[in-house]
């Protein structure tokens, strides 16, 4: 199928940035259990601030993206091309061409958080589950009609995660845009000169050629918009989407005092996030095929693991240390310490929930089984 899309650029460290944005790989069960997490509790607010962070990063692309193509003043080509970014990143599939710039309403055949967060969930939900899709929508009607990022309210209409058969999402244009934060695009280093070492070499596992072997996969949305791939319904997904909504739920429950169960909760979402996605990896056929042959003992499925992360769009993961009871692994650039650096500066303590519970789920899964 052919979308037209701005460039997906390689930038160093194994990051991915398209129309300057950048993009990593996560499941629907990191989906599922990152929102969950979020909407424990009415009172934070959350459920609006994942619509506002839907808006501010993909308002951010699709600014860029329609300078890059030369799309700026078309509303019918920045629709096509705000659609085709939603399914090639494994969204969803969505028809813009009825907003308007007084709002109407863009309708879904299929949606990743509308129908993919069913399955880690045990069944449909209360509320719908689409916050992600509203956001998205509500930019691509701005950026369709030259507006300001906060220029429409939106609303569920229908959505597949409460049973509807269809997705349905409606705006209406606001007389004041609302404030809507800006996006730190590929965030910051701490250290934009620091070169990872290449992989250590107590393993039979050989990291480039794995790499090279996923390369050669297609990770695009198919036809519905989709990425099945793992045993797992992926998102090639924006990074300062996860970035933002995890660190404003931490400032929130730090201001109530509960920034250790906040915190606690991260690293959970994140460890069920590796078992479920590292786990489908290493039961899948491409496994088979790419990583399998190489490994001769159980560290060495660890190696492998991580050189399949290394793929992700995650920053640069090194085995420095691994036996069966410990492991030590050293990460450069990845996105959580770059989104967090951009976005609020410096932190105070680790922030790297995602990256921790997905270390401790690669060991759980080798060792544990």
């Amino acid at each position: 199928m052919s979308r037209r899309l701005p460039a997906l650029e390689a930038r160093s460290h194994g990051r991915h940035v398209r129309a300057a944005e950048p993009f990593v790989f996560h499941c629907n069960h990191y989906n599922h259990w990152l929102q969950s997490t979020l909407l424990l509790s009415e009172t934070l607010p959350m459920r609006s601030m994942i619509v506002d962070a839907a808006e501010e990063v993909a308002f951010h692309a699709l600014q860029a993206g329609a300078e890059e193509l030369g799309l700026v003043g078309n509303r019918e080509a920045i629709a096509e091309m705000a659609a085709a970014i939603f399914s090639e990143h494994g969204f969803g599939a969505v028809d813009l061409s009825g907003l308007t710039d007084r709002g109407g309403s863009a309708r879904f055949s299929a949606s990743h958080y509308g129908q993919c967060l069913v399955f880690p969930a045990g069944g449909k939900f209360a509320q719908p589950q689409s916050l992600f899709d509203r956001g998205f929508v509500a930019a691509a009607g701005a950026v369709m009609h030259g507006l300001p990022a906060g220029s429409f309210s939106s609303e569920h209409r229908a959505c597949f995660s409460v049973g509807d058969d269809h997705g349905e999402v409606a705006l209406e244009r606001d007389a004041t845009p609302r404030t809507i934060a800006t996006s730190c695009g590929e965030g910051r280093s701490s250290d934009a000169s620091a070169q990872p070492p290449g992989p250590y070499a107590d393993t039979s596992v050989d990291e480039g050629a794995i790499l090279s072997a996923l390369a050669g996969l297609s990770f695009s949305g198919n036809e519905e918009g989709l990425v099945p791939r793992f045993g797992v319904m992926l998102t090639h997904h924006f990074a300062n989407f996860y970035d933002r909504i995890s660190y404003e739920m931490v400032r929130r429950m730090t201001e109530r005092g509960l920034r250790e169960p906040a915190e606690l909760l991260l690293l959970d979402a994140g460890r069920r996030c590796g078992f479920h996605t590292f786990g489908g990896i290493m039961s899948s056929a491409e496994w088979d095929a790419v990583v399998a042959p190489q490994l001769k003992s159980k560290l060495d499925w660890v190696h492998g693991m991580v050189a399949v992360v290394n793929a992700l769009g995650w920053g640069v993961w090194r085995v420095a240390e691994v036996d069966e009871r410990r492991i030590v692994v050293r990460i450069w650039d990845d996105y959580e310490s770059r989104g967090h650096l951009g976005t609020y500066g410096q932190a105070d303590g680790p922030v790297c929930y995602l990256a921790q519970g997905g270390a401790e789920s690669i060991m759980n899964l080798v060792f544990e089984g």
